[in-house]
Parts: C-alpha cells; sequence; structure tokens
C-alpha cells in the first residue's frame, strides 16, 4: 500500500502568532480546538483536495504527548501523516517487516462549536521515526476532523511534496522501496535541500543536506520534515500569493512563501 498524505503537522511555538503568519501570505487557518489531552491546540488549512496543514502549539497544560520539542523550537514541518482504512492492520504489516511500531493509541480534540472529533494513530520507527509517516484511521467521520476548504477556485490544491531531510540518502531510498514497494527514483540536486530523490508520483522527496543550514536543522532536530510544498498551478500562484526564490527541481517549478525561510513553499502540478 503506497502512502496517500493525510495532512502534515507543522510545529509553531504561538498559536496566534503562526495564524497570523499564514493569513499575511493568503493562507487562512481555522481554529480547531484543544486535543484531548489538553497539552496542544491547532489550527488547520484545510486544501481543495482533503489534505491539510495543522498548525500545532502547547497550550502550557503539561508536556505535549507528540513532538514537543519540535514545538518548544517552532520547528515548523515535524511529522507527516498518511490515512489507512486500520491502523492495526498497517502496523501489523510493517511489523512483518522488521519496523518497530507505536499504537495503535486513541487520540481526540474538540472543536469550537462543540463537535467531539476521535481518530486512531499509529507510529512507525523508533530513532528516526519521524522520516516514516504516521499513520491515521477516523473513529467519527471525517468532515468533523477536516472541514470544507476555503481555498476552493485557487491556485493551490494540496499537500504536493514533504520534503523529509535524512542522513544517509542511498539508506532511505531503499527503506521506502522496500516497505512500499516504489520504483527506482528520480534524483536530482538543489543548493539548500542537498542531494534529493524522489518516487515519481509520491507526495514526498528525501534529500540529504550537504550544507548549512539544513545540516544544523538535521543535527539539532533530527531526522524527518524539513519543507512542505502545497500543489500548484503555478502561474496564477505567483500572481496571487507572496512567493520568492523560484527555481526547478524534478522538472517541477517551485518557489517559496515570503518570511518561511524555505519551511512552506509551492510547487508545480504535472
Amino acid at each position: 500500500m503506497r502512502p496517500v498524505v493525510d495532512h502534515v503537522p507543522y510545529a509553531v511555538r504561538d498559536l496566534d502568532e503562526a495564524i497570523a503568519r499564514f493569513e499575511r501570505v493568503g493562507l487562512a487557518p481555522m481554529y480547531g480546538g484543544t486535543h484531548g489531552d489538553g497539552a496542544t491546540e491547532m489550527a488547520l488549512v484545510p486544501l481543495p483536495d482533503g489534505t491539510y496543514v495543522e498548525l500545532i502549539a502547547a497550550t502550557g497544560e503539561g508536556e505535549p504527548g507528540f513532538w514537543p520539542a519540535a514545538i518548544e523550537a517552532g520547528d515548523g514541518p515535524c511529522a507527516w501523516c498518511v490515512q489507512t482504512g486500520s491502523v492495526h492492520t498497517e502496523l501489523q504489516r510493517f511489523i512483518t517487516h522488521d519496523v518497530r511500531v507505536d499504537g495503535p493509541q486513541r487520540a481526540s480534540r474538540d472543536r469550537p462549536d462543540g463537535t467531539h472529533v476521535e481518530w486512531d494513530m499509529g507510529f512507525l520507527g523508533s530513532d528516526e521515526r519521524e522520516v516514516l509517516p504516521f499513520l491515521i484511521a477516523d473513529r467519527t467521520p471525517r468532515e468533523y476532523r477536516v472541514p470544507d476548504s476555503e481555498l476552493y477556485g485557487s491556485p493551490l490544491s494540496g499537500v504536493g511534496w514533504v520534503v523529509i531531510a535524512v542522513r544517509d540518502l542511498a539508506s532511505a531510498i531503499e527503506q521506502f522501496a522496500r516497505l512500499y514497494r516504489l520504483p527506482e527514483p528520480e534524483t536530482d540536486v538543489d543548493t539548500h535541500f542537498g542531494e534529493m530523490a524522489w518516487f515519481p508520483e509520491q507526495a514526498f522527496v528525501l534529500a540529504e543536506p550537504t550544507d548549512e543550514p539544513l545540516l544544523d536543522r538535521l543535527e539539532s532536530s533530527g531526522p524527518g520534515p524539513a519543507a512542505l510544498f502545497l500543489s500548484a498551478e503555478m502561474d496564477r500562484a505567483t500572481d496571487q500569493f507572496p512567493l520568492t526564490g523560484g527555481r526547478s527541481l524534478f522538472d517541477r517549478r517551485l518557489a517559496f512563501f515570503e518570511g518561511f525561510d524555505h519551511q512552506l513553499g509551492v510547487v508545480s502540478r504535472r
């Protein structure tokens, strides 16, 4: 089963400040409420294809149960989530591939309108588990968790690429090819992300940094998502959004939202 991206958590120190920052570049996060443990709260940017960006911050009521170091540092993209019909079944599949698993875990949050949302989660790997996606399956209707997007009709469609920083590109390629039965990836090189590999039609890109500042991030935060690109109709996107640093990777055009320091951008659709 190949990974189908559900959403990308984006760790921030201050949720109100992060919401304002996203609004300044034309993205309008919706406040989503507090998670069941009371330690984190979130806002989300629903995208037209049903994927979304989750801004997640600490409430100050205890240590966050997930990504506490990333939230404290305001690290931006800190994990990536894929859909599955059954977290339990998918975890069993990974066990057969000798991958350490954690879960299923039951999670919830209460929306501002009082709607209670529940889902199951599962995590993969150990020391470098953020390289692999985590799993989600809804217990309540998915529309409770993911409201309709306000971006219908915009140049944006959904999560295009999650760029995952790794220590050893060849090893990461082998791991993903084995776990998901993926074909040989395309390769490219970027001045910021370093040596890169992309499995065609997949929504993630592996990157082995070769220079600062991404090498510093890899050392301080460990392997895992380092950037998020939203799929876009580029000509319209450059007219509508404040974008900078345009270039090409894997024969696709990309650019970054101003003020996001290579962490959030857009990538052209095929």
